[in-house]
């Protein structure tokens, strides 16, 4: 999987974090089935692109979980990292990028 493109401007301190690991157009959101967000699948169920819903800019940890994907955000010292985890398929692959996004 591709490095994402980062999108999270937090006022007063939170605010919602986009990943887009596609571009293009984004279908329905999906409701995450563990953890507070939104997930963006192609027609074949490909990740497109996550959005949590509420994330501390200074430090956090979370996990959207889907029907074949886990995706966790941390941010730790202001920079954003995050890893995807591909799930239920008989197969066992991550992918996990580390940035050095800014979380301002």
């Amino acid at each position: 999987m591709t490095k994402p493109k980062v999108t999270f401007m937090p006022l007063d301190g939170t605010g919602m974090l986009h990943l887009d690991f596609q571009t293009g157009s984004f279908g329905d959101a999906i409701e995450a089935k563990k953890g507070d967000g939104v997930g963006f699948f192609s027609p074949n169920g490909d990740l497109q692109g996550v959005t949590f819903d509420d994330v501390n800019e200074k430090e956090d940890r979370q996990t959207l979980e889907f029907e074949h994907y886990r995706v966790v955000v941390a941010i730790s010292k202001g920079k954003i990292s995050q890893s995807v985890t591909l799930l239920n398929t008989g197969k066992s692959s991550k992918s996990s990028q580390k940035g050095s996004e800014d979380a301002a």
